[in-house]
């Protein structure tokens, strides 16, 4: 594909891959890196203020690993993320990942088929919902216990069947905790299987929030430089709600 086409395309993404204004006490940080010998990805996320199914203040997310790397992925990943920040904002959230399971589905390709993970936040209270179609899964840092642990939620790749199941895991950001959202290529090695890539970001993030005194604004690029550029692209993302007074 032609370079300048190409430039135009990530900055296109890179403009949607954007967090709205979030209160004070309130932190989203990310960091990404394309697969080896690109400069294009289609690892993204889109998010958008939006009410709360009990009417109050909320923040949904949505971040999404396009299957093939590069180039290849980066004009799919484009048009994957306008119509996903549509669907944020004008469906329930229980509703955004049937319906961008059935947006890939008419539009069959190699690079329709993506893993995503979900999150609906409430602002005000901290109490999250989240929704998983075959991403790794979601770590939560816990302050008060000063540890991370791995969320439940599952289910089943975009864009492989007609009527997927996303089960969804419900908790409560408490002053001082974060979630920690990546794909796959974080943890994948080619010598070791998905769990024992969990172990390692488990010790690579409590190192990270020990090395940043506590911030754990700081963990995704912390942690991207411990991973070298391989043959898929990474992202990692956290919200983070600021420790209490």
């Amino acid at each position: 594909m032609d370079e300048a086409f190409l430039s135009g395309l990530r900055d296109l993404l890179q403009e949607q891959c954007q967090v709205p204004p979030l209160p004070i006490e309130w932190a989203c940080t990310s960091a990404m890196l394309a697969a080896n010998g690109y400069s294009y990805g289609g690892d993204f996320f889109v998010a958008d203020r939006v009410p709360t199914p009990e009417g109050g203040d909320g923040l949904a997310m949505v971040l999404v690993d396009v299957c093939g790397k590069g180039e290849t992925a980066l004009p799919h990943a484009v048009q994957f993320a306008g119509a996903l920040r549509g669907l944020l904002v004008a469906l329930s959230e229980d509703q955004v990942l049937p319906a961008a399971n059935a947006f890939l589905l008419r539009e069959p390709s190699d690079e329709s088929i993506a893993t995503a993970v979900q999150v609906g936040v409430d602002l005000r209270t901290g109490g999250y919902a989240i929704r998983s179609a075959g991403h790794p899964p979601v770590l939560h840092w816990q302050a008060a216990a000063g540890e991370w642990t791995v969320d439940n939620a599952r289910g089943m790749a975009l864009g492989v069947v007609d009527e997927p199941q996303f089960d969804v895991s419900r908790g409560v950001l408490e002053p001082g905790d974060g979630l920690l959202f990546y794909t796959d290529g974080v943890i994948e090695r080619s010598d070791a299987d998905i769990d024992a890539g969990i172990d390692w970001l488990l010790r690579e993030a409590r190192a990270a929030v020990d090395a940043a005194g506590g911030a754990v604004r700081d963990v995704p690029g912390r942690i991207l430089e411990q991973v070298t550029r391989g043959d898929d692209d990474r992202a990692l993302l956290v919200l983070a709600r600021a420790p209490g007074e």
